[in-house]
């Protein structure tokens, strides 16, 4: 592994002036810091944060780094929960650093920069997969992190992370369908690459079987990313015979729902609670699922809650804590599932739309 004295002998100057240069001082030539920075990165050299800290030089900013959804449907719900979290780090006297880790970049290098070079005392991660490799590379860089989302194997990797219950919400939303007469229901989902997308889904199938309904292949749309997947999705459905159609259909997110709003009219359908309209439920609540027509029955995510919950976890972390966490602000729909893991629990708006 490369250390300041390589980097020292590479670029013929001293390693105080490596140190101020990776360090940002601005007594550094320009010209020299980027020649220092260039060869740092040649070299791939990461500062050792664990002699930072040692010496108490806490820089009290953490990361947000998930990977870049390649779904545009996410996108919404991202921008609303990263505002959110800023604000809430700002409460927690904590700056913020977001950065978005792409599919084609090399996924452990950019975290292991992040997690090595000092810049962040701690990092929360996101769009997590169903196996998850950033978190055994952070647990074996020993970096204090909390996961927003968990893997199929949480139980047993013992890590840090605050989730929301979409199995529990998307019950909830088959249980109000059903109460209101339909038994033909729609499931419009993303990609179930994201264990979050497969959480909901098992909620749709569970909720069906809860109240001995079968799931039919037929009214199952995955992998939707746009209004023209929707639309195809939809078309087939209402292509069915009268009796076999859906009188109700759950989307994954409030994006694929805001396209079922749009979809459906120009097909000829109406959309509300009303016999012979078909109902619409979304998930999330963003801003905008109030002002649709009709507006959109969904399931409100606590984001405020989720980021509180996020932030306490880590600088419990940070600060090395071994007592129980307290939270800052408690939440009556707050489940502790495991030593440092949370469960929250979505709120069913009910509207027009179903």
């Amino acid at each position: 592994m490369a250390t300041i004295f390589d980097i020292a002998k590479k670029a013929g100057v001293s390693i105080t002036t490596v140190s101020r240069a990776l360090n940002g001082y601005s007594d550094v030539n320009e010209n020299t810091r980027q020649m220092i920075v260039a060869i740092a990165e040649d070299l791939k050299y990461y500062p050792n944060a664990a002699a930072r800290n040692l010496q108490g030089k806490k820089t009290n900013t953490i990361a947000f780094a998930p990977r870049l959804n390649d779904h545009l449907e996410a996108e919404p719900f991202f921008k609303e929960f990263t505002g959110v979290l800023a604000l809430a780090s700002f409460k927690h006297d904590l700056s913020l650093l977001v950065t978005l880790v792409s599919q084609n970049r090399n996924i452990e290098e950019v975290y292991r920069e992040l997690a090595g070079t000092g810049r962040v005392d701690g990092i929360i991660l996101a769009d997590i997969r169903p196996s998850d490799e950033r978190i055994a590379l952070l647990q074996s860089l020993k970096t204090p992190f909390v996961a927003f989302g968990r893997t199929q194997d949480y139980q047993r990797m013992k890590y840090p992370f605050v989730d929301v219950d979409g199995k529990a919400g998307v019950m909830k939303v088959i249980e109000h369908l059903y109460k209101n007469g339909h038994r033909r229901i729609a499931y419009m989902g993303e990609s179930f690459t994201l264990t979050y997308a497969l959480d909901r889904y098992d909620g749709y199938r569970q909720g069906l079987k809860d109240f001995g309904l079968v799931e039919d292949p037929r009214l199952v749309g995955s992998n939707l990313q746009n209004e023209a997947s929707v639309s195809a999705a939809v078309k087939q459905m209402l292509a069915l015979p009268a009796e076999e159609r859906p009188t109700a259909m759950v989307a994954g997110n409030d994006y694929l729902a805001l396209h079922l709003l749009e979809v459906l009219p120009g097909l000829g359908f109406s959309i509300g609670k009303e016999p012979g309209q078909i109902a619409v439920t979304g998930f999330d609540d963003l801003p905008f699922a109030s002002f649709l027509q009709p507006a959109l029955t969904t399931l409100r995510q606590p984001i405020v809650a989720t980021c509180t919950v996020l932030l306490d976890l880590l600088t419990a972390l940070i600060k090395n804590q071994s007592e129980p966490v307290s939270f800052s602000e408690p939440d009556p729909g707050l489940t502790l599932i495991g030593p440092n893991q949370v469960l929250l629990q979505p709120e069913l708006i009910v509207r027009a739309s179903a």
